[in-house]
């Protein structure tokens, strides 16, 4: 299992990385996250080299970096796997999401101003544009990108870079349990409304309707995935 504590120190690193590795490290984690890349698959060098036709020297700096944010393991001298899913793991992750996130989430109401308004303003109609139409499962990948802006806006005055950091790593990490557990399934429509309510709390500047509404809703997808986990263990 990941020692999700030691992933968190990631975000804390301040490599200066070259573009190379850093768009090698963001094309991998995608995939992983997507689920494109299972858990406890093997990872090859000589694969990725031709896959993102880059040399080894920036590919091996980006697998020791997405070792240390938690999403690949290394195996032996050379080796490296995706990192598996478990769900104790999962239960660690969500349990911190709620934490930080709240705290965040707080936070940005208080200090927020007319741009953070806006920000969060837009984010939202351009989730609920595509919420509102019927689609599925194998347009997951639209509503991911609208989705994840959208949490982002929420959090995005909080006034601390660090947390913003945790934030994201976590949201990263918490997406790839539900992208592998729960691709085959259809939208969840409650998640949909707790967007509305969540968004209608925040513009609010209802901190603690806000705090109340996104707990639940990390809960709620917390639940469907555990229920899917459970069954495969």
């Amino acid at each position: 299992m990941t020692d999700l504590h030691d992933a968190m120190q990631a975000p804390m690193q301040r490599a200066s990385y070259s573009r190379a590795t850093a768009d090698f490290v963001e094309g991998l984690r995608a995939e992983i996250i997507a689920g494109h890349r299972p858990p406890n698959s093997r990872v090859q060098l000589e694969d990725l080299r031709k896959s993102f036709n880059i040399s080894l020297s920036p590919i091996r700096e980006g697998l020791s970096h997405l070792v240390a944010e938690g999403f690949l393991v290394a195996v032996g001298q050379r080796g490296y796997r995706v990192a598996p899913i478990s769900i104790d793991e999962f239960l660690d992750l969500q349990s911190m999401r709620i934490d930080l996130e709240l705290k965040a989430l707080r936070e940005s109401i208080r200090l927020g101003g007319e741009q953070w308004e806006i920000d969060v303003m837009s984010a939202f109609r351009l989730l609920q544009n595509f919420e509102d139409q019927r689609w599925g499962a194998d347009e997951l990948a639209n509503w991911e990108e609208r989705h994840h802006r959208f949490h982002e806006a929420l959090i995005s005055a909080c006034g601390s870079p660090l947390l913003m950091r945790f934030c994201r790593t976590l949201h990263q990490m918490s997406d790839r349990y539900r992208r592998v557990c729960l691709k085959a399934r259809d939208p969840d429509r409650d998640v949909i409304r707790e967007h509305h309510a969540l968004y209608e709390s925040a513009y609010a500047r209802n901190a603690d309707r806000a705090c109340e509404i996104l707990k639940k809703h990390i809960e709620r997808t917390g639940e469907n995935v555990l229920s899917v986990m459970t069954k495969q263990s």
